[in-house]
């Protein structure tokens, strides 16, 4: 008996000790659970996301900020550092391959603004203020941008100088330069001014001045315009206001002055971070929850001011931090996954279209999605080498697997910071299921379960080493675009359903996940 007693007491203890270290075993345990669990729902069909909703914001000139010519930037090496080129080239020397990054994104929108905008002139000698002026923009300027519109297939905004303040010297610019190598059926509108909320800065305005004040300069310009049987056949777009005024209720005093009907597309700006002053970014204030809800916030509050005016808004500028980007940040495989959570937060509050800005600064900026520098070939081909980075890859995929589809509700239950988005195109189309980890650790299995749905699906990925990883290191469906910009077919995996309906796959860090699945009654 003492025998059997004591077996059974090392028996009990046994099964005590066994179940403390199951409960402190959490880690183990813990990895057998889903890092997130995703059910995606297929109906009703969410909003109608536009084929032409990624689209790009680039300086109207070389002179960005008014500093003049290039200068160097990039990956830089002790015997050659490359120096920056013109996105689109030269009006000799096109940069024909930048058109084909341009129609990989499908139809978009390239609008031509920036601080250039309103530190280049039309004609600098008849300008009100000759000092004002950076550079000049000529005619052939103006059908190099007519050109990249036809090679892309793109339509344009076309920034108009507003900070010279005269409606007639303007007026001149739109009939005797711009119309003649644009048609208005290439753009979806002139932007008239860049930025107005910054003027007083450098005293082309007052400090007094007002959204009510630049609703009147606005007004003449339009005013002026109409009156003139060329120039009233294009849109007008604006106010592309950034800072102070970027608030509901100075949009509404903009809108209301103008009057809603003079305007054809409302614009606003908005960078999330800034690098202005000296100040820094990390990856971890760009993925933050914090940044994206903040972005919500104001992005919803606009959006309804020009609902309310029945007017479509988009966000005309924009990307990860203003002044140039954070390098090791801005083009880190980081900015991919905030460029995705950006485009399709921006569908979830109300807006049109997205455009991320390229711009030119003293030793390059950080966050262009497309570096382009100077090569040492004499064809066109060769004058120019284009560097897909981190960011473009994210514009990429959300162009491939969203452009054009509704979106869908997808609810996610999750302890790390990992969202999910889904589309699809039609009520029994395949559905695009997409996971983007912007979490620092995190990584493991996800489940994702959609009704009525149990054919096979496939995975694709864009991912990285880590979230720091420079542009060489990125691999969309494990290709990468090469200067020309063409990229492979990606490579897919296949992901069946199992009997509860649900797919279950690995999701690495410093990754994005595309789940296709296939429409209902698929095998």
């Amino acid at each position: 008996m003492k025998a059997i007693r004591s077996l059974i007491i090392s028996l009990a203890s046994f099964a005590a000790l066994s179940l403390i270290a199951i409960t402190f075993a959490s880690p183990s345990a813990l990895a057998q659970e889903p890092v997130a669990t995703v059910s995606v729902e297929t109906q009703p069909l969410g909003i109608l996301i536009p084929k032409d909703f990624v689209g790009i914001s680039l300086e109207v000139s070389t002179a960005g900020q008014g500093i003049g010519a290039f200068a160097p930037g990039g990956e830089t090496t002790a015997s050659a550092p490359p120096v920056a080129e013109y996105a689109l080239g030269t009006p000799e020397k096109p940069n024909e391959a930048f058109f084909q990054f341009m129609r990989n994104l499908g139809p978009g929108v390239l609008r031509m603004g920036g601080n250039s905008q309103d530190n280049t002139c039309w004609d600098p000698a008849a300008a009100p203020h000759p000092d004002w002026c950076k550079a000049e923009i000529s005619k052939a300027d103006f059908a190099l941008y007519s050109r990249a519109a036809k090679e892309s297939g793109w339509r344009l905004i076309v920034g108009i100088n507003l900070k010279q303040n005269s409606s007639e010297w303007a007026l001149e610019e739109v009939t005797q330069a711009l119309a003649p190598a644009i048609k208005p059926g290439e753009t979806v509108g002139l932007e008239i001014g860049n930025e107005p909320d910054l003027f007083s800065r450098d005293g082309s305005r007052p400090k007094t001045y007002s959204p009510a004040d630049h609703a009147k300069d606005f007004l003449a310009y339009r005013d002026a315009f109409a009156k003139n049987a060329t120039a009233r056949q294009y849109g007008i777009v604006g106010p592309a206001t950034c800072c102070a005024w970027r608030n509901a209720q100075d949009l509404g005093v903009f809108i209301d002055g103008v009057g809603a009907s003079n305007l054809n597309l409302i614009s606003i700006h908005n960078y999330p971070l800034t690098t202005c002053n000296g100040r820094t970014v990390t990856v971890q204030q760009l993925l933050a929850p914090e940044t994206i809800t903040r972005f919500d916030g104001q992005m919803r509050s606009l959006a309804a001011a020009a609902h309310d005016r029945k007017l479509p808004i988009v966000l005309a500028e924009t990307n990860s931090a203003s002044c140039g980007g954070m390098p090791g940040v801005s083009n880190a495989f980081a900015a991919a996954l905030w460029g995705m959570s950006t485009l399709y937060s921006a569908v979830e509050d109300g807006l049109s279209g997205v455009n991320f800005h390229i711009s030119y600064r003293p030793g390059g900026s950080a966050y262009n999605a497309i570096d382009t520098y100077a090569a040492a070939g004499g064809s066109a081909q060769e004058v120019y080498k284009n560097v897909a980075e981190p960011l473009y890859y994210g514009m990429y995929l959300f162009a491939q697997n969203a452009s054009g589809e509704y979106l869908l509700p997808a609810n996610i239950q999750t302890n790390s910071n990992i969202r999910a988005y889904a589309t699809m195109a039609c009520s029994n189309c395949a559905v695009h299921v997409v996971l983007l980890n912007e979490d620092v650790t995190a990584s493991g299995r996800v489940a994702v379960h959609l009704p009525n749905r149990k054919g096979t699906a496939q995975l694709l990925f864009l991912n990285a080493p880590k979230l720091s990883a420079p542009a060489s290191d990125v691999r969309y469906g494990g290709g990468q675009f090469d200067q020309a910009g063409h990229i492979g077919v990606p490579q897919m995996q296949q992901v069946k359903a199992d009997a509860d309906g649900d797919y279950d796959f690995d999701l690495p860090n410093a990754a994005a996940a595309v789940l296709i699945v296939p429409g209902e009654g698929a095998r």
